[in-house]
């Protein structure tokens, strides 16, 4: 089955025949791996957006400040969104890229068998980044939350049934599809909801999510007599 997928690209090419390549073969992947490509050099309206499964972005697009802040990155939490053609040594911004719910980071440098396996890692879900990257977003996040826990625990209460139900699958691993599949809705309706829950927990992306879920269930609960 193919996942719709839309590529953003910059409009200028030839200026540098190394990035161009990498962009060709890069591209040229997709499709094997199970993906049915769009490509535009303007990100597409919301109709379009809410029926695809991963947004991808060349890194020549725009600068890396500017990327981080497009619309698409900051207002579409629950899409999954990657960054192609990026150079590796660039730390900084694959760490802000993380933080800002970028799902992936592909580089020049990739080999095409190492290309390969990280498409179908972020096709399935999962994050691609680096081992430096991904250990310096955990220890950050091992850092005592200041939020205070009542708030923490209020947050629960506005939820609906089915944002908690939601909820519980996400924490669970469950993607879109399988959560829609389960509860018999439509991908939409589930993304329609996430993002609500999103809003109402005050998460900017699953991993939050599911830090937030975790520590929920970790709480003390009073029991009745």
């Amino acid at each position: 089955m193919s996942h719709q997928a839309f590529v953003l690209t910059r409009t200028n090419f030839g200026e540098n025949k190394i990035k161009d390549e990498a962009y060709e073969r890069f591209l040229s992947i997709l499709p094997s791996c199970g993906f049915k490509v769009t490509i535009g050099t303007v990100a597409p309206p919301k109709s379009v957006l809410n029926n695809t499964y991963t947004f991808f972005i060349d890194s020549n697009y725009c600068e890396p400040t500017a990327m981080l802040n497009l619309s698409v990155v900051k207002d579409y939490p629950d899409l999954n969104k990657v960054i192609f053609n990026v150079r590796e040594a660039n730390v900084n911004f694959h760490y802000a890229a993380l933080q800002q719910g970028i799902n992936g980071i592909f580089h020049i440098e990739d080999s095409l068998e190492l290309l390969v396996r990280g498409v179908q890692q972020v096709r399935s879900g999962n994050k691609w980044f680096s081992r430096e990257i991904l250990s310096r977003y955990i220890d950050a996040s091992l850092v005592p939350q200041t939020k205070n826990i009542a708030a923490l625990n209020s947050s629960t209460a506005v939820l609906t049934k089915r944002e908690l139900v939601i909820t519980r699958k996400i924490a669970d691993g469950a993607q879109n599809q399988e959560i829609a599949d389960c509860l018999h809705i439509s991908v939409n309706t589930v993304k329609t909801h996430v993002y609500s829950i999103f809003r109402k927990t005050d998460c900017r992306n699953r991993v939050e999510l599911i830090k937030w879920f975790d520590h929920q269930i970790s709480q003390p609960h009073p029991v009745s007599h």
